[in-house]
């Protein structure tokens, strides 16, 4: 649909702490051939601008992310497994780091999510909106794709969970704030976000909605809704924190990627939405 060129890249990983190997056996260079292989007949089959990449590396995600730097890949495509819990902090994914090294936009698509071939791609692309800069290009790149494939384009803007009213020391009266004003003045502050995303927008179709989070988490809010509205597809932008900052703190875009049933697109803030524009999607690395 994007008229886009796709490199397909396996890495060839040796744990020589454990077999005691520097250079893979003829069987794992057969092993990896094999995976390679449909993808490249897949290619010719859909007459698509398509070729393999077999790496042998230590770190694979750290070479996913240099072989699309040095192929000049618009867009990398990973699967992830989703992991919840403690098991994610510890262990953390290759995908998850990817999405941190990357430069560029990063898709990741969770192993139970699905993206029926016949529907032409993405038919429904949600574009969360908090009037951040990390935002802003991903709320452009998510009009853009829109545009180029005729996708009804969803903005949603979640209004935040507040604090729970405390009461002052003088009575039930007097409180730290005022609860009610500052959700209002926080909704209005949403709806002025969809209005002006809404005139921005190229879409074909666009539709808007403004939710309060109350006590679920952001990326709850954004999950359940695209799976109420029949999203295909999650644009959002992200930090890219690392460290035990990023364990600690968290994102809103690292919860929605975790829980999505369809694939989520991650947009650092320094891939700029005018070079986006440009160039389109030109090639992808899976």
């Amino acid at each position: 649909k994007l008229r886009a060129g796709v490199v397909v890249a396996h890495v060839l990983r040796i744990p020589s702490a454990y077999w005691g190997l520097t250079e893979p056996t003829e069987s794992m260079k057969q092993h990896a051939r094999d995976i390679l292989e449909p993808w490249a007949l897949l290619g010719q089959q859909m007459q698509l601008d398509l070729h393999t990449e077999l790496m042998k590396s230590d770190d694979i995600a750290e070479s996913i992310v240099h072989l699309a730097n040095r192929s000049h890949c618009d867009l990398i495509i990973a699967g992830t497994h989703g992991r919840k819990g403690l098991g994610k902090m510890l262990l953390g994914s290759v995908a998850e780091r990817i999405s941190r090294l990357s430069r560029g936009p990063v898709l990741l698509v969770r192993g139970d999510g699905q993206v029926a071939a016949t529907t032409g791609l993405f038919e429904r692309i949600l574009a969360p909106v908090d009037g951040s800069q990390a935002g802003r290009p991903a709320f452009e790149l998510a009009d853009l794709l829109a545009a180029q494939l005729g996708a009804e384009l969803q903005i949603l803007h979640v209004v935040p969970p507040l604090p729970t009213p405390v009461v002052g020391p003088y009575g039930n009266d007097m409180r730290t704030f005022n609860w009610e004003v500052a959700l209002e003045a926080l909704e209005q502050e949403g709806e002025a976000l969809l209005h002006n995303a809404k005139q921005q927008a190229t879409a074909p179709r666009v539709k808007t909605a403004l939710i309060r989070a109350q006590t679920q988490r952001e990326a709850d809010v954004i999950v359940e809704y695209a799976k109420n509205n029949h999203a295909d597809l999650i644009v959002m932008g992200t930090h890219g924190r690392v460290g035990i900052e990023r364990l600690l703190l968290g994102s809103v875009a690292e919860g929605v990627v975790h829980q999505a049933p369809v694939p989520v697109l991650l947009i650092r803030p320094l891939q700029t939405a005018s070079a986006s524009r440009e160039s389109g999607v030109e090639k992808a690395q899976v």
